[in-house]
């Protein structure tokens, strides 16, 4: 499917587009933690047959190369493979629409540049690792209210992406809370 009968298919949902290096990840954890509270969503990904027809509210789309023509509402601009893709993520970052919600990463310069670049009436958020420990072999992320939270994954980009999701998940209206609870059943296959 382009990312025009995408966009056709979802033109009433909230549609949540990730992209880059990262995307598999990230996409995962949010449809496992939006799985465990029992939320509606479509979703469109790379390895997968699209499920756009569930009745829901929201359409997680996992994109690698085509970035134009879905019409996203909240993005997330992870890792570059290469330098060439800069100037599509420049432009798919120039297409969040008024009110929608950039995220990107502080680890990559190039994807920094774009998602801090300055424009109107969008809300930009960056993200970094998240607060963590490693102690006897298991990684653990580390709340606003110190309570260590026990994870099956590690490692420095997971641990970015970790804090990628979360940052969608807020505004999807999962709490903390919740995803402290769900994060620690999330295995990446």
């Amino acid at each position: 499917m382009t990312p025009e009968q995408i966009y056709q298919q979802s033109v009433d949902k909230q549609r949540v587009v990730i992209t880059g290096n990262g995307g598999p990840f990230i996409s995962a954890l949010i449809i496992h933690v939006l799985k465990q509270y029992n939320r509606k969503f479509d979703y469109v990904l790379e390895s997968q047959e699209p499920v756009l027809n569930n009745g829901s509210p929201t359409v997680i789309i996992q994109e690698p190369t085509q970035l134009l023509g879905y019409k996203h509402h909240i993005a997330i601009l992870s890792e570059l493979s290469s330098g060439a893709d800069a100037k599509r993520y420049d432009q798919f970052a120039d297409a969040t629409p008024k009110g929608g919600t950039l995220i990107y990463p502080e680890s990559d310069p190039v994807v920094k540049a774009i998602g801090a670049k300055e424009r109107a009436d969008i809300q930009t958020i960056s993200y970094k690792a998240y607060q963590h420990e490693e102690k006897n072999g298991v990684t653990s992320l580390i709340s606003s209210t110190k309570e260590k939270i026990p994870v099956k994954f590690s490692g420095p980009l997971h641990l970015s992406h970790v804090s990628a999701a979360k940052e969608v998940l807020k505004k999807l209206g999962i709490t903390s809370g919740q995803f402290y609870r769900a994060v620690t059943s999330f295995e990446m296959n």
